[in-house]
């Protein structure tokens, strides 16, 4: 674990917090304010959404500094949030937030693992082992073409120690 750095699972109280860092790291990619606020509810992470799905957060210290969020659909995991504050990108939040998803997949249900990436963090899960599988359409004002890169993972289950 990169020092300095904890994971543990959100609990509803942060989803103010969980919300900014999704926003803030958004916007950090310099999308159009109108791109940004067709995006609003898409980046609003609900107390009730910390509920029902299985959302972790990464702090430094005391300072919540990002999260991710995992939606079983269908017997296929969904990683429908990966966002951590652009003022700490580079320290390993990122890498460390989808392991440890990763690994609760591995104990819960190993199996596929699927994201439809921003454009501009697709490297990001390249370098974490993904595969792209194809694009789905996401078209917003201006930009009726665009689409985002659909990558997966096959998350194994832990590997058992050998006597």
């Amino acid at each position: 674990m990169t020092p300095g750095l904890t994971i543990r699972r959100a609990a509803a109280g942060d989803a103010g917090r969980l919300t900014a860092i999704a926003r803030e790291a958004k916007a950090s990619w310099g999308y159009p304010a109108r791109w940004l606020s067709a995006w609003e509810s898409s980046l609003r992470i609900p107390p009730d959404y910390i509920r029902r799905q299985t959302v972790f957060v990464c702090e430094e210290g005391q300072d919540m500094i990002g999260f991710c969020a995992l939606e079983d659909r269908d017997g296929t995991w969904h990683l429908e949030h990966l966002w951590v504050d652009p003022r700490r990108h580079g320290i390993g939040a990122g890498r460390l937030l989808f392991e440890r998803a990763a690994a609760w997949i591995g104990q819960v249900r190993p199996g596929r693992l699927m994201v439809e990436s921003d454009p501009n963090a697709a490297g990001f899960y390249a370098r974490l082992g993904a595969r792209r599988t194809g694009w789905v359409a996401a078209p917003v004002e201006g930009a009726q073409d665009r689409r985002l890169p659909v990558l997966e993972w096959e998350i194994a289950p832990p590997k058992q120690p050998t006597s």
